[in-house]
């Protein structure tokens, strides 16, 4: 077993410390799995158990606020794997309900689902037969619980997948819409309480709303046949979850700044709902409905439409997304921030016919726990060196080997522009020729120096996270309502908007959006991009370059700190994790 896979496993042990290039002119891939076995009873439809049950005065409580009863499991497999002791208790769905009678026949109809839970289950085979050798080594185990753990890894491929068809969340707080949630469930059976099996994570599929609006709704997305893609994309998360483990949590998410396709926000982030999106990409094209002609029509959720097409074409590489295109690059570290950017290089690495078994060498890969898309490209090529060239190829490529060398995004732009210029017929074919000519040679280069040297990252500025915290009561515009819905689902008082912005990837806009001026953010950004990156004190930068005296203006309202992500806490609240998981970000949704 290689090393990576041992040092992976060894490391579940101890965290928590519990034993003392889309390819055009083809068909679109739209399924992954080689899996040719029957998929039949892959999903169960359960709801929560509340608490004060068989009690009238107290089961009328916990019904009435749906409390989910909580238990601790003494399963030593569940408790290697899971984030934590507790677990709820689920039971079978109402027979009658919608969700058995609507939701689940839809599910299990669904070809795309289909190959989602077989993506599932040929996961979980990988991580039983990858971590074998490691678990029978395992110094921090007697024989039995050897044994216990590797019956839980192997009953768990088989396992059915934990739809929730109520919120297991306590009905004070919101409904977590659509998303995985990494929270334990004991499966018992309805009137004798017996345990029918136990699962690390469930996955809800329910309703958001706020201030009476719906933002989405599963009944619709059912109708229209996007809805296995919703349940694909979190169930993309349970896979990640499945093979991460307890360090699942210890991936960073530092940004403020909600997220979706084209967003930066940081390298954890974008990894994780990268690698989700990819298979909304996969999945898309077998949706006859899904055109933007009908998607008004069809009640076809707007984030489910946008993101895929640029996805698959590798548009979010650009620095802006909306408008005229100019042939300006985002940076080396917005582009690894950026999950719609990641999920392309994934989509691409997925569906790759130059690459043998990619999905599965993608799983091997998350079994090395790497904490970023940067990460993940180096595990890989060291556990699968033949795929090397293809997985560079698509990684520069993409990016335009921007991620790589500090010409690139000029070189890049100046080719671009002659591009324009002979589709507009404003050069001659020759001129366009001689300039395509020239900077293919810099690019094949950059590509054979990338080989030889491995620098592909060299170009990715160091995080630099800056923290804030704005007084929205001394403010003149009012907090939009999706900020207080976050705040709300997060237990806060809308009384204060924190926020963390990274020096190296804050655009003009995000800026703006904390209170400076045009003209001291555009400032900012120019000084970057000058360098290339920063480095040094985020905060210090930020008034060397902008001046004392509006500086001290700013920081009045902003109350900048540098803030240190490397030794942030690890999030251990997974109910409040759970939250920042939906397939959509909430204030775009609330636009």
């Amino acid at each position: 077993m290689n090393y990576r896979l041992k040092n992976a496993f060894f490391a579940f042990l101890t965290a928590g410390a519990l034993f003392s290039g889309a390819a055009y002119g083809r068909a679109p891939v739209t399924n992954i799995s080689g899996d040719q076995n029957p998929i039949d009873g892959a999903l169960v439809m359960m709801q929560p158990v509340t608490v004060g049950k068989g009690n009238l005065i107290g089961g009328f409580l916990g019904k009435t606020l749906n409390i989910p009863k909580q238990v601790k499991i003494d399963d030593v497999g569940y408790l290697v794997f899971a984030l934590a002791a507790d677990a709820i208790q689920v039971n079978p769905a109402d027979p009658k309900g919608y969700h058995e009678k609507s939701v689940k026949p839809y599910l299990t109809d669904s070809k795309e689902m289909t190959d989602s839970l077989k993506l599932r289950r040929t996961a979980r085979q990988i991580r039983f037969q990858a971590l074998k050798d490691a678990i029978s080594k395992a110094e921090g185990l007697n024989d039995e619980q050897k044994k216990r753990v590797l019956e839980f890894l192997s009953q768990s491929v088989g396992s059915p997948m934990v739809v929730m068809s109520k919120s297991p969340l306590p009905s004070f707080m919101p409904s977590p819409g659509p998303c995985m949630i990494p929270l334990g469930a004991e499966m018992v059976a309805d009137k004798t309480g017996k345990r029918l099996g136990i699962e690390t994570s469930m996955i809800c599929v329910l309703d958001i709303e706020s201030e009476g609006k719906k933002l989405f709704s599963v009944d619709d997305a059912l109708k229209n046949d996007t809805l296995d893609l919703v349940v694909a994309h979190e169930n993309a998360h349970a896979i990640m979850f499945d093979m991460y483990g307890k360090l699942f949590q210890k991936i960073q998410r530092t940004s403020s700044n909600g997220h979706d396709a084209p967003i930066i926000t940081d390298v954890g982030l974008a990894y994780v709902e990268g690698w989700a999106e990819a298979f909304e990409a996969v999945y898309g094209p077998a949706n006859p409905k899904l055109a933007e002609k009908d998607r008004t029509k069809y009640n076809i959720s707007e984030f489910l439409y946008a993101r895929q097409d640029p996805i698959r074409r590798d548009r979010y590489v650009w620095a802006s997304n909306v408008g005229k295109k100019t042939g300006v690059l985002k940076n080396g570290l917005q582009l690894m921030s950026t999950e719609g950017v990641i999920a392309g290089h994934i989509y691409d690495i997925l569906t790759s016919r130059a690459i043998n078994a990619p999905y599965e060498k993608c799983i091997q890969t998350m079994l090395t726990a790497p904490m970023n898309f940067m990460e993940f490209v180096q595990n890989y090529v060291k556990l699968f060196p033949e795929d090397k060239k293809v997985i560079y190829r698509i990684m520069l490529e993409n990016s335009h080997y921007v991620t790589m060398h500090e010409n690139a995004a000029e070189s890049y732009k100046n080719y671009y522009e002659f591009k324009v210029a002979y589709t507009q017929k404003k050069i001659s074919k020759e001129d366009f020729t001689k300039a395509k000519t020239q900077y293919k040679a810099y690019t094949e280069g950059l590509f054979a120096e990338a080989m030889k040297n491995d620098n592909i990252f060299a170009n990715v500025g160091p995080q630099m996270w800056f923290a804030g915290k704005i007084n929205l009561t001394q403010m003149k515009k009012e907090a939009s309502a999706a900020k207080k819905y976050l705040a709300t689902a997060f237990g806060k008082k809308d009384e204060f908007y924190e926020f963390r912005l990274d020096l190296n990837t804050a655009t003009v806009e995000m800026f703006r959006m904390i209170g400076f001026a045009e003209a001291d953010a555009a400032k900012l950004a120019k000084a970057r991009d000058e360098k290339g990156f920063f480095k040094g004190n985020p905060v210090s930068i930020i008034k060397e370059i902008i001046g004392d005296e509006r500086f001290a203006k700013y920081n009045a309202v902003l109350n900048l700190t540098p803030y240190d992500h490397t030794k942030a806490d690890a999030i251990a609240q997974y109910k409040e994790q759970s939250l920042a998981l939906w397939p959509e970000d909430i204030a775009k949704l609330a636009r």
